[in-house]
């Protein structure tokens, strides 16, 4: 029978927590896959997946890959524990070679009570490979192909490849995170860096009309659909108009600070939310020294209006090429280069302060005569929940 193997990765250490994990994980993979007919098996240290039709593998397998919790993805292929049909699988398996083949057999005895132990079975297997076919040879160190057996109480499972799978946690068994999130490259990755280990996260982005269009925010939209295709829960995408805000901002005596005071509103609405919906925690998508927001003076003043608020930022010390790469493992990064620029990018001054104080963004906030009142106006009239399904 073919089948696809799960196995589980980081899942296996969780000690005593260990079955409340691969629960979740297996409701997570139900309900993603949803929509095939098929039969999953839970295990203590695995899951099968059974019954798939032929033209369904390749569907199944392209949203296992990017289900949280799953270590690795195995199609195999589940025989009855007869040593004899297993050779006869083998054999045929390799029955058309034109050429020298280079293969290793590597045995897990999973059942410690069968008869060989697991290098005996790998001798006896490979020798009786080579005896069937002129065009294998056994190569331990460099082979094409290399052959895993593991031996079950009732079976034997057979494969030659392994797909790697996200890894981390299951979506559901860590708390619950708002992502403020951009267009842009960086917020997106920390977003599903936090749903690797275990999070649900939910989004806030700013938009500022007619400043922003439209198209910046379907972009917004498209990378938390890319992101949570396959969550085992609907997200919410909080969208703040930050117009009036933005536009008071812009009489500050200093402009060098104006994406520093941007942001601490930001971080404020945030805290808002986060008080209100119950998160855990806030997070972005800073990465030290990557922009003058970033650095360490600008990261103490801006998170200097949160109160007993935990903000989480993944990616605090990775450079821009590792991000990238990420960002193309979780598939944003061809939408977050879309030329749609956002609230941040728009009102970058020539000159951004590096090094702000708190007094001195405190001082700024204060010749603002309108400033609290359209933080009530903005808080209480211009933040809308989407669903995204």
């Amino acid at each position: 029978m073919k089948i696809i193997y799960l196995k589980y990765g980081e899942l296996t250490l969780k000690g005593k927590n260990k079955k409340v994990f691969i629960n979740q994980l297996f409701q997570n993979i139900k309900i993603a896959l949803k929509n095939f007919d098929l039969k999953i098996i839970k295990q203590y240290d695995s899951s099968l997946i059974k019954e798939i039709k032929e033209e369904d593998f390749d569907g199944v397998i392209s949203i296992l890959k990017n289900i949280p919790g799953i270590s690795q993805i195995i199609i195999a292929q589940q025989l009855e524990r007869n040593y004899n049909d297993l050779v006869k699988f083998l054999v045929e398996k390799f029955s058309n070679l034109k050429e020298l083949t280079l293969f290793k057999i590597e045995t897990k005895r999973n059942d410690k009570s069968y008869e060989l132990n697991s290098m005996e079975f790998s001798r006896k297997l490979g020798h009786d490979l080579l005896v069937s076919n002129k065009l294998l040879k056994v190569d331990v160190k460099n082979p094409q192909y290399k052959i895993i057996v593991e031996i079950h109480k009732n079976n034997f499972i057979c494969y030659t490849n392994k797909i790697n799978g996200r890894g981390g946690f299951p979506i559901g068994v860590g708390g619950k995170v708002l992502m403020l999130i951009s267009g842009g490259i960086d917020s997106p990755v920390a977003a599903g860096l936090l749903m690797k280990k275990g999070y649900k996260v939910d989004f806030l982005t700013f938009i500022s009309p007619p400043h922003t269009k439209p198209e910046a925010l379907t972009k917004t939209e498209d990378l938390v659909k890319t992101l949570t295709k396959t969550c085992p829960y609907v997200p919410k995408l909080y969208v703040c108009n930050f117009t009036k805000l933005q536009h008071e901002l812009s009489h500050i005596s200093d402009h060098s600070y104006q994406i520093t005071l941007m942001r601490r509103y930001f971080f404020r609405i945030a805290q808002e939310l986060k008080n209100k919906f119950d998160y855990d925690a806030i997070a972005t998508g800073e990465s030290l020294g990557q922009v003058a927001s970033q650095t360490i003076q600008s990261i103490n003043t801006i998170e200097s209006v949160l109160n007993n608020t935990v903000v989480l930022r993944p990616l605090l010390t990775y450079d821009k090429l590792e991000i990238i790469n990420l960002a193309n493992q979780f598939g944003t990064y061809e939408i977050s280069i879309l030329p749609y620029a956002d609230s941040c990018s728009l009102f970058v001054p020539a000159n951004p302060v590096t090094k702000p104080t708190i007094h001195k963004a405190e001082k700024l906030e204060n010749e603002l005569d309108l400033i609290n009142e359209l933080y009530n106006i903005t808080i209480e009239k211009h933040i809308e929940t989407k669903l995204i399904k």
